[in-house]
């Protein structure tokens, strides 16, 4: 068996509390005679890892049947069911529940008496059928179990059509070495193409990454090229209102000199006329002396 170190937590839905045996055929009746209250075993469920154990509690077979017929085929992840009384009506639960499973990754069954009772090859073989076409299972514990030949030669068939488990326990049961031998070779198959998966998209993540870098890098460039554009443009505008203002305040300078310059011109010839005036009337009084 190998450790996945991998898990995929999805969101848990609310299961049901209270379970009917009779229920595929009394529709709505959830609480009758035959209702099985399984409200303190899913309160077991942990949100955060998506899983439920309910392990080494010697539960019986009617209550497992009862959890796991509870349970929501699209929510939990791993499944925690050794060391209890789960025989032919838990095992057969749970191959419903692997039809339609598409989140259930791992499932520990270890120490449990699967194949005891009534119709328990029968129910084992069902069980075996489903992890056949079963495409979402990673690891399975069956380790002492009660499993005989005709059980073990059933699940070593159906896994020959499994192409996603990747880690089975099988020891402690009464297993042919030839059926072992074929069904080791299909796993190592199974973590050769899971491997190549988590490489792969590993790979593809990697790509994703550079391709996401050089896109902020080039974003980062742009900005920059955009920031000098825009400190060129601001340092042109404050150039040309430098200008601007230098040729108004000249523009105002020329104006004072030329008023100036006029003002002078104007109090010159004020002056001269003023010289000119008095010039004439000394002429004129002198005139009149001679006279």
């Amino acid at each position: 068996s190998i450790i996945i170190l991998f898990l995929f937590f999805a969101p848990v839905a609310h299961c049901r509390a209270v379970w009917n045996k009779k229920e595929s055929e009394m529709e709505g009746n959830a609480e009758g005679e035959n209702s099985i209250d399984v409200s303190e075993w899913l309160s077991k469920i942990d949100h955060k890892t998506c899983s439920l154990d309910v392990s080494n509690l010697s539960l019986s077979d009617e209550l497992g049947e009862a959890i796991v017929r509870s349970l929501c085929p699209a929510t939990l992840i791993k499944l925690e069911l050794g060391g209890n009384n789960f025989s032919s009506l838990t095992v057969s639960a749970l191959a419903v529940l692997l039809k339609k499973n598409t989140s259930l990754r791992h499932i520990s069954l270890d120490s449990n008496p699967l194949t005891s009772g009534n119709n328990s090859n029968e129910s084992f073989n069902v069980l075996a059928e489903s992890l056949g076409g079963n495409r979402v299972l990673r690891t399975l514990s069956l380790w002492r179990c009660g499993i005989g030949l005709q059980g073990c030669s059933a699940l070593f068939k159906a896994l020959q059509h499994n192409t996603t488990l990747v880690s089975l326990e099988i020891g402690y049961n009464n297993c042919a070495g030839s059926d072992a031998r074929l069904t080791k070779e299909q796993l190592d198959r199974n973590r050769k193409q899971y491997y190549d998966q988590l490489a792969a998209e590993a790979q593809a993540n990697e790509v994703k990454r550079n391709e996401s870098l050089l896109k902020l890098q080039e974003q980062e460039r742009v900005e920059r090229e955009i920031d000098v554009v825009e400190w060129l443009a601001d340092e042109k505008a404050k150039r040309e209102e430098s200008r601007r203002v230098d040729m108004e305040r000249q523009l105002l300078t020329e104006q004072k000199e030329q008023a100036y310059k006029q003002r002078m011109e104007q109090i010159s010839m004020m002056e001269e006329e003023r010289k000119a005036t008095k010039k004439k009337k000394k002429k004129g009084k002198k005139a009149k002396k001679k006279k």
